[in-house]
């Protein structure tokens, strides 16, 4: 079935396949002798990402004062912000009850309406948060101890400005990391440590400036190398030859070396789709995985398609952060474990057959409900009715949603909780703020007040070795090199640079973020001929980009 997505600013072609239709209809709700079957979207795959991207919040950081112990905490929500926020104890806690909240469905209304009034009186979590120590300054953390804005992450232990990755201990300015170690300014990579400034790498140690590298230790500057030592560009070189190239280099800028290495590695050529141990998939930055289709930072995915940033899924389609026993799951984003039949939803945990819910744990058979956590089942906005009734309700609420074309639809990014600036989306899709406001989507003026310092400098004027630099650092504002804003270095994050023998960032760690992001492959698949071979193939790589691009095969006859 061929489809045009209905977004006016798009209006992509898109396919829905005979399986997508299976799908839908294996995973559509049933009561009594009744299937009420979830039709075919009607956006495109990147429209629907983008549209439950719009519902995460991971790195917008604001002061809020709790609504119900009244301390200031670290809020996702801006002071400005509509809703009732509570700090995440106090959201946890037994103080007060999300069914307070309940109300009758209203059938004179539409359904996306009457969820967002409820939004609007449930508090919210300020910080969604689980089983952390000393990790007050994050948004989406789990399981870690000493983190500093580590959003989407879980165990990981004395760690600064380190996003969606799991595993690590002292790591900072990095993103997607697995299981690493002393690694900063790297992004992708697994099992690594005792070094910076790696892109898809894995079991590599002692070594900096690499890419696609597996197994290499004591090396700098190498692309597309195996099981190697003592390595400079691709070449092998002597112990004492491979010191005197690292001492030649030793005064080099990071900005002088991020331009050499990038001259040489453009020169290697690069494996089309980046996978490990997959099998029938499509997609990059995908590892143990089965017929995952159409898929991105995947690990363990099976039977699954457009699966973005997921681990533990199977037979689920149109998932964005989540991970871990997740199955016939579709249309949800920022979820955690043991969610079954779970559509339409977002910040959930161990919540099976449920549609429509928002920051719902450790529930079932809901529909519609906000905050609901530790207890809940079948509820109606919030509300608790028997199964009998509950039953007989949700087929109504269902009819009433066809006629009012919102059943089978994501939440709009309208109603989301967060500005279009705020949010995941703008990482992946953005946008400028005539072009947000201009599709109804909401937008919030940036604005950095400077803090209170000793003085300002601008980066530029910071010292280039670290053996320069002053404890009093930690008093002084400085300007991003880059884009002017201002920003502090914390004691740990200093402590760190001083033991890897870095010198202080010159960027603010929004635009170190940008930064890391743009040293990722797209998503999106493009058609190309193999460099090598000229066989066709589906690659990250554009055709217009000056990389070298193999194709599976002969990339690993070239590597091995």
């Amino acid at each position: 079935m061929q489809k045009i997505c209905l977004n006016s600013w798009c209006r992509a072609p898109f396919k829905v396949t005979d399986d997508d239709l299976k799908f839908y209809e294996k995973i559509s709700p049933a009561f009594g002798r009744k299937k009420f079957l979830i039709p075919p979207p009607t956006l495109c795959p990147d429209c629907r990402l983008q549209r439950r991207h719009a519902f995460r919040n991971e790195h917008s950081i604001y002061r809020h004062t709790c609504g119900l112990c009244k301390k200031t905490t670290i809020s996702s929500f801006a002071p400005e912000s509509p809703y009732t926020v509570y700090c995440t104890d106090c959201w946890w806690s037994d103080r007060w009850d999300p069914m307070d909240y309940g109300r009758d469905f209203d059938f004179s209304k539409p359904f996306f309406q009457q969820f967002e009034e409820l939004q609007h009186t449930v508090p919210q979590a300020a910080a969604l948060q689980l089983n952390n120590e000393n990790c007050e300054y994050n948004l989406l953390l789990a399981f870690s101890k000493n983190a500093y804005l580590c959003p989407g992450s879980y165990f990981v232990e004395d760690c600064y400005y380190l996003r969606k990755s799991q595993y690590c201990r002292d790591c900072a300015n990095s993103n997607v990391l697995n299981r690493c170690e002393l690694v900063a300014e790297s992004t992708n990579c697994d099992g690594c440590n005792s070094a910076h400034h790696l892109v898809n790498c894995r079991q590599c140690s002692f070594s900096n400036y690499l890419r696609d590298c597996t197994n290499a230790k004591d090396c700098f500057m190498c692309s597309g190398i195996r099981n190697k030592q003592y390595c400079f560009k691709n070449e092998q070189l002597t112990e004492e030859a491979y010191a005197d190239i690292l001492r030649q280099y030793r005064q080099t800028s990071p900005e002088d070396l991020q331009a050499e290495f990038a001259a040489f590695d453009v020169t290697v050529p690069k494996r089309a789709q980046i996978q490990l141990n997959c099998e029938g998939s499509t997609g990059t930055y995908l590892s143990n995985c089965r017929n995952a289709m159409n898929c991105s930072d995947c690990f363990n995915v099976e039977d699954s398609s457009y699966i973005f940033e997921c681990e533990g899924v199977k037979d689920s389609m149109d998932l964005a952060s989540h991970d871990k026993d997740i199955e016939l799951c579709y249309e949800m984003s920022s979820g955690g474990e043991k969610n079954y039949l779970t559509r339409f939803s977002y910040c959930t945990i161990a919540s099976p057959r449920s549609l429509y819910l928002s920051s719902c744990f450790y529930q079932s058979d809901c529909f519609g409900c906000d905050g609901l956590h530790a207890r809940g089942k079948h509820c109606i906005l919030n509300k608790q009715y028997s199964k009998e009734e509950y039953e007989t309700l949700v087929p109504k609420i269902i009819e009433h949603m066809r006629k009012t074309q919102e059943y089978g639809e994501f939440f709009p990014v309208e109603r989301s909780l967060y500005a279009y600036n705020d949010s995941v989306a703008s990482d992946f899709f953005p946008l400028t703020k005539q072009d947000a406001e201009k599709r109804g989507w909401r937008w919030k003026e940036e604005r950095d007040d400077m803090p209170k310092a000793d003085k300002v400098i601008p980066a530029r004027k910071l010292p280039d070795s670290i053996d320069d630099v002053p404890d009093d650092i930690l008093n002084w504002v400085i300007k991003c090199e880059a884009t002017g804003r201002p920003f502090r270095v914390i004691k740990q994050e200093l402590d760190f640079y001083r033991k890897m023998r870095l010198p202080v960032s010159h960027f603010h760690p929004d635009e170190r973020h940008r930064r890391l992001m743009a040293q990722r492959n797209p998503r999106k698949l493009w058609k190309r001929a193999c460099a090598k071979c000229g066989k066709e193939m589906e690659t990250t790589y554009a055709p217009d980009r000056p990389e070298i691009v193999y194709c599976e095969s002969c990339y690993l006859k070239e590597v091995y």
